[in-house]
């Protein structure tokens, strides 16, 4: 299966969605130049996304070199698209949804994953424990789409914008996704104990 697929892009459920960007005429084909430019900007950062849902199994790097190669196939045709990088975690998301449910697992979200988010005051193996335990409380209590946006925009490090595209939403949806997500985890029982002022920024770009 490819990502291109007429007439759409076949999601993680087989169905048919809508394609992302323009489809030009005659789209003006990358050289391998760019497309090795491209590459090694995001590779490492993909796998890391990538092996952290896999728990870093012997599969996490030819998953990430498959979704590369599909990757690649959908942007020659889409070069116009605004937003390649939130298609490439977009494409992420679906390939690993496919790949631990074969396996009987999910997709979800860590407290691992976020801990960066929140501070501590010690760095003891019994408070980074304790942080883990409360923050996967505090998670418990978001939608799993805040979840993932939170994984997207603090993780992945992409922007809004990019966050938006991975999730098939709008970029002020997406504002507000991340916003109340903040907001439910500084208020969740027991986070108030730690310094969250990462999560209290205003959300841009």
């Amino acid at each position: 299966m490819t990502l291109q697929d007429q007439p759409g892009v076949v999601g993680p459920d087989r169905s048919v969605v809508r394609t992302p960007g323009a489809v030009g005429a005659a789209p003006v084909v990358l050289g391998e130049a760019e497309l090795a430019e491209f590459y090694n900007a995001h590779i490492d950062k993909l796998f890391g996304f990538v092996a952290r849902r896999t728990s870093w199994d012997d599969g996490a790097r030819e998953l990430t070199e498959h979704i590369f190669v599909q990757f690649f196939a959908w942007w020659q045709k889409h070069l116009d698209h605004a937003r390649p990088v939130g298609v490439l975690y977009q494409l992420a998301r679906w390939r690993l949804y496919d790949y631990l449910r074969r396996r009987g697992r999910m997709l979800t979200v860590e407290p691992s994953d976020l801990e960066d988010l929140i501070g501590g005051t010690d760095d003891d193996e019994f408070a980074a424990v304790e942080r883990r335990h409360d923050l996967g409380k505090a998670l418990a209590t978001l939608t799993e789409q805040q979840r993932q946006a939170l994984l997207l925009k603090h993780v992945a490090n992409l922007s809004v914008a990019e966050c938006a595209e991975a999730l098939g939403t709008g970029v002020d949806n997406m504002k507000k996704i991340l916003k109340k997500a903040r907001e439910a985890l500084r208020q969740a029982p027991g986070m108030d104990a730690y310094k969250s002022a990462g999560m209290a920024k205003e959300v841009s770009g």
